[in-house]
């Protein structure tokens, strides 16, 4: 159940919209229909049953050429409402799909340039490298590696997630609402420039080299283990 108080004196102004714009004023009816649309997915509660009814008398007040305040009240029920999406009941949030990637990427953090195990030691160090240091050189490239495929799996993930609903969210919160769910999304997902074509032909050129040497790496770790799993035999 949600914890929402969206009765009008509770409702205060997300950001500021030019009511005066009727294409704006479009759109964010077309949020509130959605998000009602939304709401209605599964069972609702008693909560949320009056949620939805509350919204949707206030988008018909919006739309039949009430006064501005009831307008206005509406836009403001509606930025609230989604302020709070992310507390709808499972099977009604909006980009709920992308929840666990999200976290995922919250802990990996693959784009990070700091490594995942291993941290670069002083640059004024000496340099003289012997075996053992070889062998922390081996560490780091597979650190790099393990970022690359990580990234990678990520990018497939929101691949594979993304719908037809996904695509109908993105368009009902263009000029609207700044939506961090939709940067991620268009992140992985969005039709690129050819200055971006580029660069991600550049990076996934880099990437390929990458694993081609994790590849002879990998050949050079399993003779070791093997050639250790023989002396202990």
């Amino acid at each position: 159940m949600m914890n929402l108080d969206i009765s009008p004196k509770a409702v205060k102004p997300l950001s500021y919209l030019e009511m005066d714009d009727l294409e704006t004023q479009e759109k964010v009816i077309s949020l509130g229909k959605k998000l009602v649309s939304s709401l209605q997915q599964k069972d609702p509660d008693q909560v949320t049953t009056w949620m939805i009814n509350y919204l949707s008398e206030q988008i018909e007040r919006a739309k039949d050429g009430a006064c501005e305040q009831a307008k206005k009240d509406c836009f403001e029920t509606i930025l609230q409402l989604w302020e709070s999406h992310s507390t709808f009941p499972n099977g009604t949030r909006p980009f709920e799909s992308f929840e666990s990637i999200s976290k995922a990427l919250d802990s990996l953090n693959p784009e990070s340039h700091i490594p995942r195990y291993y941290h670069q030691r002083d640059s004024n160090e000496p340099k003289n490298l012997d075996e053992s240091d070889n062998w922390v050189e081996i560490a780091k490239r597979i650190d790099g590696t393990a970022r690359t495929l990580i990234t990678f799996m990520f990018e497939q993930a929101v691949l594979v997630s993304s719908s037809e609903e996904t695509k109908e969210w993105i368009n009902t919160l263009a000029g609207t609402i700044k939506s961090n769910e939709v940067n991620f999304i268009l992140r992985f997902h969005a039709e690129k420039e050819p200055d971006e074509i580029e660069n991600r032909v550049k990076n996934l050129t880099k990437r390929i080299n990458n694993l081609e040497a994790f590849e002879r790496l990998s050949k050079s770790i399993r003779h070791s283990l093997n050639e250790e799993l023989r002396n202990l035999k």
